[in-house]
């Protein structure tokens, strides 16, 4: 359980920190990060942290500033995973989990590592503001199969309110420079319709969904748990897979265990 940390030393550590801030987060009674995205107000559209989060363990991949990880702990979690690309110096992880006396686990690495790395399921998963970012999308989709047991938290940019041709169609699209906010790193955009194929195809049932702004949608969101089986595209397809743990056994629905390797 991270501890109360008093506005002064909070306002103290955003005043010197260099760090690039993407998210918004309370660190202590009225004092924020000056992050463009309220994490909470995000988390918040899931019913988290009202759904406790107590005794369980979660997986925050691109964790950036830390501010879902934070929050998953201060709500109860057992365990929290925090995972990014980047140096947990870098967004300034490592400086507000020292202010709070966090627990946060951190791993640097691609979320195309992770389950070979972690080589574990977890409770809960939060995918936020990740999946525009990858050259391979439904890649990424299978790692977080790999890697959860019960529920996965995705949240999107959307080229539905971006493109003449997007809304409701089942495509993405692609751009190969900055085209989308100045950002190489937005490579696909998917429409709604999409992020949500692109989940139930990988073994994911999608509990709900939303989408915003209402008339010109450029961001998405999804509730899912994982399904019961194989993922579709492992019964249909016919190329390898290429997970190491993909041989994992995946425990039956509720026995809580983590699985193991096949011999």
């Amino acid at each position: 359980m991270t501890r109360p940390v008093s506005p002064g030393d909070a306002r103290a550590l955003l005043e010197t920190s260099e760090a690039i801030w993407h998210q918004r987060f309370e660190l202590a009674p009225g004092i924020w990060t000056p992050g463009a995205h309220d994490i909470g107000h995000l988390l918040a559209r899931f019913g988290l942290p009202a759904e406790s989060l107590r005794g369980r363990s979660v997986l925050d991949i691109g964790t950036t500033n830390g501010g879902a990880a934070l929050i998953a702990e201060r709500a109860g979690a057992s365990r929290v995973v925090a995972v990014d690309i980047y140096d947990e110096r870098f967004f300034g992880f490592a400086a507000v989990r020292e202010l709070l006396d966090a627990r946060v686990e951190f791993v640097q690495a691609s979320v195309y590592e992770l389950p070979g790395l972690l080589a574990e399921r977890f409770d809960v998963v939060f995918f936020l503001g990740v999946v525009y970012h990858l050259r391979h999308p439904l890649l990424a989709v299978d790692a977080v199969w790999e890697l959860a047991r019960g529920r996965v938290l995705v949240e999107s940019a959307i080229c539905d309110g971006l493109e003449p041709w997007a809304p409701g169609r089942s495509a993405a699209a692609f751009y190969r420079r900055d085209e989308v906010g100045g950002d190489w790193s937005n490579w696909f955009l998917p429409t709604a319709r999409t992020l949500r194929d692109w989940f139930e195809s990988s073994g994911f049932e999608v509990l709900d969904g939303a989408v915003w702004p209402e008339e010109r949608p450029e961001r998405a969101l999804l509730d899912c748990v994982v399904s019961e089986g194989e993922p579709e595209h492992r019964r249909h397809a016919y190329e390898k897979r290429l997970w190491v743990t993909s041989e994992l056994t995946r425990p039956a629905a509720g026995d809580g265990s983590q699985g193991t390797r096949q011999p």
